[in-house]
């Protein structure tokens, strides 16, 4: 058996010396004499947790730097418009940082989208499950629903406007390999939101509402990224007044009377591609 003896560190350290410190253990075999040739059997580790907790801040520090580098340029020149080396250079640190953090370029993609992405829709579900509870079991009008969907997108596009850049060009055109992690994220979310809008307008065919909700996703990306591009400083009443404005003009489009019935709109589904035989 060992036995563990704490030693206080020595007075002569410097004070900074002190502060790091935090103990010496010697494991000692208890038949072991402290003193002749025998003292090479004892181990003396320093454990300095202060060096570790700083250690790792600035590791993670660098791991934010980089991730804001590439939402700031994957969404200005694309994933395919951005190498390692820029990516490296615009968040000041050495090459090596970014393969140690990420591994790969793809991953460092995949990992800036879905930054502020999954956040966004926790939050839109957050707010919809408080709408629903106050509601008690009744419809909630569409106008909630939609505000529940963009309140969260528009409020991180304000705060981060690379985000936005980002999001569109990601929507729009995402690379072969952000289709998984993209759908896994997404669908789930989106089959909430379209439940709630059937719920409030059963009138509205669900291939209707599907259409409809991905014209107004368009149309809230592009006033997102037009909302980036405008250089004024950040004005809480206008921002709420737009906001609204968008939610009034999504819920109406929404709400009103199909153009075409469900039917017409079914024959005018485009087929689904056969998959050929072994």
């Amino acid at each position: 058996m060992q036995r563990t003896v704490i030693r206080k560190p020595r007075r002569n350290f410097k004070p900074a010396g002190r502060a790091l410190a935090s103990a010496a253990v010697q494991l000692v075999a208890p038949t072991t004499p402290l003193v002749g040739p025998r003292l090479r059997d004892v181990h003396t580790y320093v454990l300095n947790t202060a060096m570790v907790r700083d250690s790792r801040h600035r590791s993670a520090g660098t791991a934010q730097r980089l991730l804001d580098s590439a939402e700031h340029l994957f969404g200005e020149h694309g994933y395919n418009g951005v190498g390692m080396r820029a990516l490296a250079g615009h968040a000041k640190v050495n090459l090596a940082a970014t393969t140690y953090h990420f591994g790969s370029k793809k991953t460092l993609y995949v990992e800036t989208f879905l930054r502020r992405f999954r956040a966004v829709n926790a939050r839109r579900l957050e707010l919809l499950a408080a709408a629903e509870t106050a509601a008690a079991g009744r419809p909630l009008p569409v106008e909630d629903i939609v505000e529940c969907m963009m309140q969260p997108s528009v409020e991180a596009g304000l705060a981060h406007p690379a985000f936005n850049k980002l999001l569109a060009r990601t929507l729009l055109a995402p690379p072969p390999f952000l289709h998984q992690p993209l759908k896994a994220e997404f669908e789930p979310n989106l089959k909430v939101f379209i439940a709630a809008l059937e719920r409030a307008l059963p009138t509205v065919p669900s291939d209707i509402l599907n259409l409809r909700l991905a014209l107004a996703l368009g149309a809230t990306l592009m006033f997102g990224v037009q909302m980036s591009a405008i250089k004024i400083r950040r004005d809480a009443k206008r921002e709420a007044a737009f906001l609204k404005e968008l939610v009034r003009f999504t819920a109406s489009g929404l709400a009103s009377p199909p153009a075409i019935s469900a039917a017409e709109f079914a024959s005018l589904r485009p087929p689904r591609l056969r998959t050929r035989s072994a």
